[in-house]
């Protein structure tokens, strides 16, 4: 890959490598990529997995407005998917230390949430005219993150829909891949992605529950067609046979202003809604990381 390439993606990430305490950068770094080894899932899975929640109405309509005007004249890239995103990405370092961290430090103060241990993040604003597939925001194969890093959480900021009426959900699954990024991709609707992709499910390696290691088994674990109602994976479009092997921890409404924190790890997907199907819709999703404790997970 050449210099130019490796800075365009470093920026495409909004990576950066800081002391949140001191806002002081520190070190080389390395950006030899994130090392998914059994020290990194023994840690992940006893430190960092939690249940996937959201907090409501924590930006209101003048908190948005400034999170947009930061992703059009803030931003130092934006590129444009093959199925049509639109991601704007980079100076993540001034968006945290501006506007995140003091606008949810007061809703995250009595939850498990410790800013003290984010050395870095990454992440993007982005458009998008369709639904997510099933999918998981851990590094790509091949990113750029240091050796020494560990994905902590995610957030998600919901910042506009159009038509406003539509509701759509966010799906956030039991299952975790604690390794790196990945697709599910079982049925006709096959991801464009740079991400593992999957069509058998059960060759997923290093897949956790809240309550310990699974694989993921089709034929054992049916979604329901109750269930595929009840979440509204019916206005996905996918049919019900790609979400078999799979549990919802939670379903939530896309509703721009509120806060989602989850797992990186943490299977999730969306859908299109009805009456209408949206347009397009923007959010803002933020991966923090935390540094590697290597003495005690080696």
């Amino acid at each position: 890959m050449t210099k130019d390439k490796k800075r365009v993606a470093e920026i495409d990430m909004g990576t950066f490598k800081y002391d949140p305490r001191t806002n002081v950068k520190s070190g080389e770094d390395d950006k030899a990529g994130m090392v998914f080894d059994d020290g990194f899932r023994k840690e992940y899975i006893e430190n960092y997995m939690e249940e996937s929640v959201v907090y409501q109405n924590v930006f209101d309509e003048d908190k948005i407005k400034t999170l947009c005007e930061f992703m059009f004249r803030s931003t130092g890239f934006w590129r444009v998917s093959k199925t049509g995103n639109l991601f704007f990405s980079g100076n993540f370092k001034q968006l945290v230390k501006d506007y995140i961290k003091p606008w949810t430090k007061d809703v995250l103060q009595d939850t498990s949430w410790d800013w003290d241990k984010v050395w870095t993040v990454g992440g993007n604003f982005f458009h998008t005219p369709h639904q997510y597939g099933i999918h998981t925001d851990m590094p790509a194969p091949d990113d750029f993150w240091d050796s020494d890093l560990i994905t902590y959480k995610s957030m998600l900021i919901p910042l506009y829909i159009n038509p406003f009426k539509t509701k759509c959900k966010m799906i956030y699954y039991d299952q975790r891949v604690v390794d790196s990024g990945c697709t599910l991709d079982y049925g006709p609707f096959t991801s464009t992605t740079h991400y593992n992709s999957y069509t058998d499910y059960s060759q997923i390696k290093n897949v956790h529950t809240l309550d310990g290691p699974i694989t993921i088994d089709r034929e054992k674990t049916r979604m329901s067609d109750d269930d595929f109602l009840r979440y509204e994976l019916d206005k996905a479009p996918s049919p019900i046979d790609r979400y078999h092997g799979l549990s919802v921890e939670h379903s939530y409404d896309w509703t721009p202003g509120d806060l989602h924190v989850f797992d990186t790890a943490q299977i999730h997907s969306s859908t299109l809604g009805a009456n209408p199907k949206f347009k397009t819709k923007a959010g803002l999703r933020i991966t923090f990381m935390a540094k590697r404790d290597y003495a005690n997970y080696p």
